[in-house]
């Protein structure tokens, strides 16, 4: 099968990345605050085509893993220590990261800019903070990009790699059922298969594997689902005393379940957090909700479909309902 390439990206900028690439001695790959599975997919397959060059390299996570992606092969190599920025690089590429601040390093990268040290970003959220921006804001994951990306720089794409950027593509589809997912995705995801990505271990890994405890977890969510019939949003809290008495934080894919709801037009799930802040996760479902835009003026970040922000406060229950103080 070969899928013909429709992503809206410069052929020219990739080329300049290429070469960037190639001069470099060593490559800082950063990917976004609350890694999801595109931003980790793309990281994955990125650190698979650098060794396969013969690159040296570091990956970075502002935070921990969701345990759900560790499967994928070279997750263990993506580390959340922020020392890595005392090392010394000559370029860093940025993927599935809407903007500087939605690294959670933006201070650690803006002196990597300052020191000379350029960027390249690699993204499918409208952004133009590298040296480099290769972007194409209606693709439906980042992984779709890098993928022709990846073809462009003639690289071999193993299993491994396949089965990486199939994660970001379901991950940012739902599982091929929201609007993100067009032809495109459907006829590289197709493409994939047959280079070996296994489908059925990225499904179970997103849908099947929660413990009795992470359950337990996911029943305080949905004893306090809530849905404001004015505005159609469904939404629900956890609390910190909660993740505490569960012991653990197998949040990863609430607001994108509680977008089952029927006739509701986003879905929202409120969480508390540590240092007294509380972070925010959006789904839409009407495609005429734009969530990044909202998430923007939180100091968030995301896509259209898929967003959301920290502020500072904690929940505090106000009759049927939740407030933030």
């Amino acid at each position: 099968m070969n899928f013909e390439l429709k992503t809206k990206i410069n052929g020219q900028l990739v080329k300049e990345a290429d070469k960037l690439i190639k001069d470099a001695q060593k490559i800082l790959l950063v990917g976004h605050k609350n890694p999801d599975g595109d931003t980790i997919g793309c990281l994955t397959a990125m650190v698979a085509y650098l060794k396969s060059i013969n690159k040296s390299y570091a990956a970075f996570s502002a935070n921990e893993l969701p345990v759900n992606l560790e499967y994928l092969k070279h997750s263990q190599e993506i580390g959340s220590d922020k020392n890595i920025f005392n090392h010394s690089f000559d370029l860093v590429i940025c993927l599935d990261t809407a903007d500087l601040k939605y690294s959670g390093v933006e201070n650690e990268l803006n002196r990597l800019k300052a020191r000379g040290v350029k960027i390249v970003n690699i993204d499918h959220h409208p952004s133009n903070y590298g040296a480099i921006n290769i972007v194409d804001d209606q693709a439906s994951s980042t992984s779709v990009i890098l993928y022709d990306i990846l073809r462009i720089w003639q690289a071999v794409i193993n299993k491994d790699m396949a089965t990486s950027l199939l994660a970001g593509i379901l991950v940012d589809t739902m599982n091929f059922m929201n609007s993100a997912t067009n032809d495109k995705s459907l006829g590289l995801s197709a493409e994939l298969l047959q280079r070996g990505a296994k489908f059925n271990i990225i499904s179970r890994q997103l849908y099947q594997t929660k413990t009795q405890d992470g359950l337990k977890l996911w029943s305080r969510l949905l004893k306090r689902l809530k849905k404001n019939d004015t505005l159609n949003i469904a939404y629900s809290v956890i609390l910190a005393e909660d993740i505490g008495e569960a012991g653990t934080e197998e949040t990863e894919g609430m607001s994108n379940f509680l977008s089952n709801l029927a006739e509701a037009r986003l879905s929202m799930v409120i969480k508390e957090i540590k240092d007294g802040e509380i972070r925010v996760s959006m789904r839409a479902i009407d495609e005429q909700v734009d969530v990044a835009e909202m998430a923007r003026h939180f100091g968030g970040g995301g896509h259209k479909k898929a967003a959301g922000f920290t502020i500072k406060g904690r929940l505090e229950q106000e009759g049927e309902g939740w407030r933030i103080v």
